[in-house]
């Protein structure tokens, strides 16, 4: 009896050996393909990065003006740092850094798939809207610390996740990140709720698993974090476990003037207004100091007005999730007379983002009900919610600037491809699996 053609379809995309490198070649090619038609001039804090990077390079250490710095987090900078020494300065270096993260990113996309008992119709789906998605194409023009902190940080909880219940693969993952941290600071928190949701999803693990997984996992992470810090307490003059942006993060999202956003202010009048007592042309020179001020500022502020701190944290996470527009700044910097053209490419990944938070964020709530029910095989996909969730967090706390939920697409498209295939298949059962 012959195979309906969309069934036939189906089991190429799912069995056919050559649709993984296919994905894989495209994926790269429309990245390579806008580097060369689309070059890009780094701006921003992918320009900062060079700079820092590029001193590095040269043996002068982790500085600015000619002070030691912790402003912002070193593990990026040192990253590009070390593929200029390779490959020489300029931008090739960095360059060759986001495509190779991007491809970790879609390798891990395939892993996580595999670890979770996705199937592999639904993995392939995703790993294929991926390759296409177009604002992470244009990240990889840019020398911005998400791609490849993103690539560290997948690795880290694909980690967590296979290696729980063995000590040592738990060290390997707090060791992963404690290397994330050096990029993003926030990292450090993530593993508490990973290890809260493993406890709640994954049946093999339970409570106790998650407790006794704390202690490798975070003596790891502080073994690779704390040269670092111990650095910043001898240059700096006071323990500094990562960076010193903390504060003014803080107050961004805590204050009279608070948006919910990010706002340009730092030289501008409003800086001096703001209480803190320390001009803008000394933040570098007094960069600890100005960091425990602003904490103060906006611990106090949130204190003094709860009521409006809630409500602005909801505008944060509807900040944060609105629209995904900042991959695309780097080409607008690069080309301002685009016109047209750059509107219609932002409308068509515009579009796209919300066709994926539609079917990522819709899997997760037709997945949910399995946290209740006893053997359900949904449980492990709830996982993938880990780091909306975590993003969504760090939002309320702080801004809710539209590049900060990078780290949660490639967790959302997999989400996304698991609940096309379903539509597609038109089944709504899934197997039982064994997570491992």
């Amino acid at each position: 009896m012959a195979v309906p053609a969309r069934r036939g379809w189906i089991a190429t995309v799912e069995g056919a050996a050559w649709v993984v490198p296919a994905i894989f070649a495209l994926a790269l090619v429309l990245r390579l393909l806008l580097l060369v038609l689309v070059p890009q001039q780094p701006m921003s804090d992918g320009l900062w990065y060079m700079d820092r990077a590029g001193e590095m390079a040269r043996g002068m250490g982790f500085q600015e003006g000619g002070r030691p710095t912790a402003f912002w987090p070193v593990g990026y900078p040192a990253a590009l740092a070390g593929s200029m020494l390779v490959v020489g300065p300029g931008t090739f270096g960095p360059i060759a850094l986001n495509l190779a993260g991007a491809a970790a990113i879609l390798a891990l996309m395939f892993h996580f798939g595999a670890l979770l008992g996705m199937g592999g119709f639904g993995v392939r789906i995703a790993a294929l809207l991926y390759a296409l998605y177009p604002a992470h194409i244009a990240y990889t023009g840019q020398p911005f610390s998400e791609t490849v902190s993103t690539a560290l940080l997948m690795a880290a909880f694909a980690a967590l996740i296979a290696g729980r219940g063995r000590w040592w693969s738990l060290a390997g993952a707090g060791a992963l990140f404690g290397l994330t941290t050096l990029m993003r600071a926030q990292a450090m928190l993530f593993p508490v709720g990973a290890l809260i949701a493993m406890a709640l999803c994954l049946k093999d693990f339970g409570w106790r698993g998650a407790v006794r997984a704390v202690l490798p996992v975070y003596l790891a992470l502080a073994a690779v974090v704390l040269p670092w810090s111990i650095r910043n307490t001898v240059q700096m003059g006071s323990f500094i476990p990562v960076s010193t942006n903390g504060g003014i993060a803080l107050y961004y999202g805590a204050n009279d003037r608070a948006t919910g956003d990010w706002y340009e202010w730092e030289r501008t009048p409003i800086w001096d207004q703001t209480g803190v007592g320390i001009p803008y042309r000394e933040h570098l020179v007094r960069q600890v100091e100005l960091d425990q001020r602003f904490k103060a500022l906006a611990k106090n502020w949130i204190i003094d007005h709860p009521a409006r701190w809630l409500a602005l944290g909801g505008r944060k996470v509807m900040l944060l999730w609105r629209k995904d527009s900042d991959g695309l700044w780097g080409i607008d910097s690069s080309y301002p007379r685009m016109g047209l053209a750059f509107t219609a490419a932002q409308a068509v990944n515009q579009l796209y983002y919300m066709g994926l938070l539609l079917f990522g964020f819709g899997a997760l709530a037709f997945a949910a009900p399995a946290l209740w029910r006893r053997g359900d095989a949904r449980a492990p996909l709830l996982l993938l919610g880990c780091m909306p969730a975590f993003v969504t967090l760090t939002a309320f706390g702080f801004t809710g600037q539209v590049r900060y939920h990078y780290p949660a697409m490639p967790f959302l498209i997999l989400l996304a491809g698991w609940s096309i295939a379903l539509l597609l298949r038109r089944d709504w059962k899934m197997p039982s699996v064994n997570v491992a």
